[in-house]
């Protein structure tokens, strides 16, 4: 049997562990997860709506390309799983595991987060994924990955000198979006990990008047907080949400509901950081986009539009609603990393 594109389909043997068809029963076993014992800073439903996105990205004619990619794969990788993003892990390990890479993951400290199931569901098919704790976690491995801080991937760097090592430090994402529809689909987007993570939007950039832009903005995160609530927030987050809309108040406007806030301001007071169910909205026409974020360019992951869209090639273009469901096969801020998973592969 082969797939429509005449490549051997992922549910065929490859590897010294089953490859993509273990995969796939893996994928498979997820789907059914218990997750009432897992603990995140989302909430029960927000942490089943990541869940699945993750999982569906792994459909059978995705894993059939990634199987087909020449090249030779690592004997050994780590990751160290990023706190904000629970989810993040599950891809790295559909295609470093179908490859037949021994894979531990290395979880945020005190929180193990979906780790054990993935784990667990790995051994039930017989694929080589393990957990480790601490730096010994990410130890002797031929590829490392990290995700976090710019601090964190430098360190990792300075400790595991012989390692390939694929570190993606801070990048943050926008939208720009001017019809209701679209800005509708900007609050699903920031529902997804409660607006934490680089593919959550952090602002939403509109030609709309302010006022009127935020306005439907805080209707649509208003939907969206009822159909998933939001999670719990740290009191550092609590504060920085305090910050902007006291600031918001002074200078702009501030919509806010329970799990969510929108908060109106110049466009010179634009910050790429995100908080939990929480953006900032700004005005901005497509002549003067470019002159927003030029400053900021080289951190800038994606950028959703239901209109112009910035000429920087290493950005991901998307539209509003895709940002935090990537495909898997993708540029990573601009790193072809199905390539960077691979060794001797250029990227």
């Amino acid at each position: 049997m082969s797939s429509k594109n005449g490549r051997k389909p992922a549910g065929s043997p490859a590897g010294p562990y089953g490859g993509f068809q273990a995969v796939r029963r893996w994928r498979d076993q997820l789907r059914e997860s218990d997750l009432a014992t897992v603990a995140t800073p989302l909430s029960p439903a927000g942490l089943h709506l990541v869940l699945h996105d993750a999982i569906e990205m792994l459909d059978d004619e995705t894993l059939d390309e990634v199987a087909a990619m020449p090249g030779a794969p690592f004997a050994t990788a780590a990751m160290a799983v990023p706190r904000t993003v629970p989810t993040a892990p599950i891809e790295w390990c559909a295609v470093l595991l179908g490859r037949g890479t021994r894979l531990v993951l290395k979880p945020p400290a005190g929180e193990p987060g979906l780790v054990p199931i993935l784990v667990a569901a790995a051994g039930a098919v017989g694929l080589p994924l393990t957990q480790g704790e601490g730096h010994g976690a990410l130890a002797g491995a031929a590829l490392v990955v990290v995700m976090g801080e710019d601090d964190t991937v430098r360190s990792v760097r300075q400790h595991h000198p012989h390692a390939t090592v694929l570190g993606f430090g801070h990048t943050f994402s926008v939208a720009y979006a001017a019809t209701d529809a679209a800005i509708e689909e900007v609050a699903r987007d920031a529902i997804r990990f409660d607006g934490r993570g680089c593919l959550s939007p952090v602002a939403l950039l509109s030609p709309r008047p302010l006022e009127e832009a935020c306005g439907a903005l805080a209707a649509a995160m208003e939907r969206a907080q009822g159909d998933v609530p939001r999670g719990t927030i740290t009191p550092a987050e609590g504060a920085a949400i305090r910050t902007r809309r006291a600031r918001a108040r002074a200078e702009g406007v501030v919509h806010e509901g329970d799990g969510w806030s929108v908060h109106g301001l110049p466009p010179e007071r634009f910050e790429p950081v995100g908080l939990p169910r929480s953006l900032s909205v700004h005005h901005a026409t497509e002549a003067t986009l470019d002159r927003l974020l030029a400053p900021h360019a080289g951190a800038l992951s994606t950028f959703a539009t239901d209109g112009p869209a910035p000429p920087w090639p290493h950005v991901r273009i998307c539209r509003p609603g895709e940002m935090q469901r990537p495909p898997l096969i993708r540029q990573h801020d601009g790193i072809d990393w199905l390539a960077a998973t691979l060794r001797g592969r250029s990227v």
